[in-house]
């Protein structure tokens, strides 16, 4: 029995540029107002709901980004790491 990590790296990084492309074609498209002439509190709150909306998007999309820069250094250090061991344990 194996207690073997096994990564495979290009498949990682694919699913990463995968992700990257997916996050980078999300766009709101809430109109960025609704209210025109129109007086009545009820387009007041569903622009203030877009508004919010919006902004949770684009929280969203900078979040997703982070994590998939951290997610492809933490495959490089594992893949880095593996290495190293490899080469170790050559010398043994």
């Amino acid at each position: 029995m194996s207690k073997e990590i096994k990564i495979d790296a290009s498949e990682a990084k694919k699913a990463l540029k995968h992700a990257k492309q997916a996050g980078a074609h999300v766009h709101s498209t809430l109109p960025k107002t609704i209210k025109g002439t129109n007086e009545l509190s009820t387009t007041e709150q569903i622009e203030k709901i877009n508004q919010q909306l919006n902004k949770l998007t684009t929280s969203y999309i900078e979040i997703l980004q982070k994590q998939l820069v951290q997610t492809e250094q933490a495959v490089s250090t594992m893949v880095e790491t593996d290495k190293a061991l490899a080469s170790s344990h050559k010398r043994k």
